[in-house]
């Protein structure tokens, strides 16, 4: 009798920083409800991995779930799956980290269930060939990766019925082939289809094995999939079936496998990820071309079948290249990760390095690194939530360090891996970071003693998926069945989306320097229409700078009539205790000016929504109509406004030497995610501009943050 095995994994996840009812949702509709169905089919294995945001939340929230999980790893139902705690990408985090996070999760584990694992998932099945060897010296023994990990490496589908050893320097782990047309099978197809499969793959050795290993919330998160799962059963029907043919369909864990099973060969696997992943990752550009490509050759079904294992996409690390966001983000990390490191030499025994280090493993956590079906990078409460942590991080360790800190102080450093300098001005309040290549603008503001990044801006980007707004082919607000894959649903969250579709000149930061036409409105800002009539927002600035002190300089040809260039200095000076700093403006034009031309430097915040009544603006020098964060409009002869924020009791405030004519506006991204595309607020903008003087003109702008006390 022909037979095979099938090892069925679950991978549950929830972010660092995600709402505490979007547990709730997935606990009560997925999670939970699972376990239920699958206490009552004792002969189906099961091998399952959480990460650490949810056994924090169990702990808290549901311990009794987590004893439940216990019963049944004792029972052997169960196969508990390690990982990093917090979820790193490992190509994306120092070695040390990627050892310290397996150990953290492995330690939880045998506390908790007894059980050290012998296998991790691995986010995002992201690989590189190191990975063999980081890995196995945390003492991990297999992990499952796709199976066009395999195939770009060469291998045929008719060999990924089993496992590998691959290695680095000698040092090896077990890899297993996850089976794509499993993934998107279950459950979105009738079970018969599934088990049809697996006999068809059967054969008289039966030591074959099919890998299923795929999100666990795919069974009750995911569009439609609690009703299909379990308001119509099909969960109960997929485990009926398993129990019924186990003569011949073997349902086992990874640990059972490897232990009656030898490996299938030694291979070595290219860097690559999942097909959706690698496609994501690449430029909007090329990613079109891709797919485009991709559909073209689907009307030749014979042809794609045989091109398709050669039609790859890029890698993870390219999405660093793609968003300058999510490179602060890790260089950021990065940055806190090596200071701690120094710390455990210089520091040794001192225990407030373990909450530095907890603090910077949670802001490792990669859902905000990265953008594709999930918001990811998009939504700005997980790039906040790991600003949050990283931020806290270094604010321990500055009190590590206390005695050997020097405040106010400035760095000259290539923070972000570009090869220019950048600058750092910190203080025990404020950490600021500058750009000279990049206009000498302002790209992140950290607020100490409440962590938060003020300047946490995401820029709007055009993205291949927008095509389907445009094309009006996205299902507007429409509830879908449980029969389609989040990788294959055309939805939008609300009408009208293709109205955002702005896409910004530049990166959107803090003091970008523009000289415009003194008829510009906050449309033409806001739209990115209005014509440049200098150079100074784009070229670079000569950085100097000591203690709490920046000076950036620029010349520059200025493409308005009569003026033939201009030399432009400002100089940011950091207060020596407190959370503010001042900008000081000195223009000196080659030929006089003229009053047709406006000055006017973007300041950019994030208080995370545009349209709460407890975030608006108010100012001490002019009433303000419409007051809310994301209002578009323009205020004249304004010294002073400020950006509050009643939910996190934060207030910036910025005041002018010089009464200015004030543009607002706020900077909105359509976004893809698993239940459609939608609006995400992403920031303000507020743009003072003033009339320049014939030959020399000087400007200061002041900005401070206030933590304000919450009503009694």
């Amino acid at each position: 009798m022909k037979s095979i095995n099938l090892i069925f994994g679950c991978h549950a996840h929830q972010p660092v920083g995600n709402f505490d009812f979007v547990f709730e949702r997935a606990y009560g509709d997925c999670y939970l409800p699972f376990l239920d169905v699958l206490e009552r089919y004792p002969d189906v294995r099961v091998t399952m991995h959480f990460t650490g945001p949810l056994y924090d939340w169990f702990e808290e929230n549901a311990p009794h779930f987590l004893e439940r999980l216990a019963a049944m790893v004792r029972t052997g139902q169960i196969e508990i799956m390690g990982g990093g705690y917090y979820e790193p990408l490992l190509c994306a985090i120092p070695e040390r980290d990627a050892r310290s996070q397996i150990e953290r999760m492995s330690g939880y584990c045998e506390r908790r269930f007894g059980v050290r694992p012998g296998g991790m998932w691995l986010t995002e099945r992201v690989w590189e060939p190191h990975m063999a060897r980081i890995l196995a010296s945390a003492g991990i023994a297999y992990t499952p990766l796709d199976d066009s990990h395999f195939l770009y490496s060469g291998l045929d589908r008719e060999e990924l019925f089993g496992y590998y050893l691959t290695e680095d320097e000698g040092m090896s782990v077990r890899i297993f082939p996850i089976q794509e047309r499993l993934r998107y099978l279950v459950p979105f197809h009738p079970v018969e289809e599934t088990i049809n499969w697996l006999e068809e793959h059967a054969t008289e050795s039966g030591t074959r094995c099919a890998v299923l290993h795929d999100d666990y919330e795919k069974f009750g998160v995911w569009p439609g999939t609690n009703k299909s799962v379990y308001g119509e059963g099909w969960l109960e029907r997929f485990f009926q079936a398993l129990s019924e043919n186990k003569s011949w369909l073997r349902s086992v864990t990874y640990g059972q496998y490897m232990a009656a099973n030898t490996a299938l060969g030694r291979t070595y696997i290219t860097c690559a990820s999942y097909d959706e992943m690698m496609t994501w990752a690449l430029p909007t550009g090329t990613q079109r071309e891709l797919v485009h490509a991709r559909e073209d050759l689907k009307q030749s079904p014979d042809l794609y079948q045989a091109c398709a294992k050669f039609m790859r996409g890029g890698f993870w690390r390219s999405f660093l290249a793609k968003y300058a966001e999510s490179n602060n983000i890790q260089k950021r990390m990065l940055r806190a990760s090596s200071r701690l490191d120094r710390l455990r030499r210089t520091a040794a025994g001192d225990p407030r390095l373990n909450d530095a280090e907890k603090l910077l493993q949670q802001g490792q956590c990669n859902c905000a690194y990265w953008h594709g079906v999930f918001g990811g990078l998009y939504l700005n409460h997980l790039r906040t939530a790991l600003y949050e942590k990283i931020i806290a991080s270094d604010v321990v360790m500055d009190g590590i360090e206390a005695d050997g800190l020097r405040f106010p102080r400035f760095e000259s450093v290539d923070f972000d891996g570009d090869g220019n300098p950048e600058g750092i001005l910190e203080n025990e309040r404020l950490a600021l970071f500058f750009s000279p290549s990049d206009g000498g603008t302002l790209f992140e503001i950290d607020y100490k003693p409440k962590p938060f990044n003020i300047g946490n801006v995401l820029t709007r980007r055009e993205e291949v998926y927008h095509e389907q707004i445009q094309q009006g082919s996205a299902i507007i607000g429409q509830e879908t069945g449980g029969d389609l894959s989040i990788h294959e649903l055309v939805k939008a969250k609300e009408a009208n989306l293709d109205r955002l579709l702005v896409y910004d000149p530049w990166r959107r930061v803090s003091l970008r320097d523009r000289f415009i036409s003194v008829n510009a409105t906050a449309e033409s800002l806001w739209s990115g229409t209005e014509p440049e009539l200098g150079p100074f927002a784009r070229i670079p600035y000569a950085m100097t700078g000591e203690g709490g002190i920046i000076r950036l300089e620029a010349k520059g040809t200025m493409k308005s009539p009569g003026l033939a260039g201009a030399h432009l200095h400002k100089t940011i000076s950091l207060a020596q205790r407190e959370a503010s700093f001042e900008v000081d403006y000195l223009i000196e034009f080659m030929a006089p000016a003229h009053s047709e031309l406006l000055f006017g430097t973007e300041l950019t915040f994030n208080f995370l929504t545009g349209d709460a009544p407890d975030r608006y603006y108010q100012s001490d020098s002019a009433p303000i109509e419409d007051n809310r964060l994301g209002s578009r409009g323009v205020l004249e002869e304004i010294s002073h406004i400020a950006a509050r924020d009643e939910w996190q009791h934060l207030e910036i405030s910025f005041s002018f030497s010089r009464p200015a004519r004030l543009f607002r506006f706020p900077v909105d991204t359509v976004s893809q995610s698993e239940d459609g595309q939608e609006r995400v607020h992403q920031g303000c903008v507020v743009v003072p501009c003033w009339t320049l003087s014939e030959d020399t003109s000087r400007f200061s702008v002041g900005l401070r943050i206030d933590i304000t006390q919450p009503d009694v």
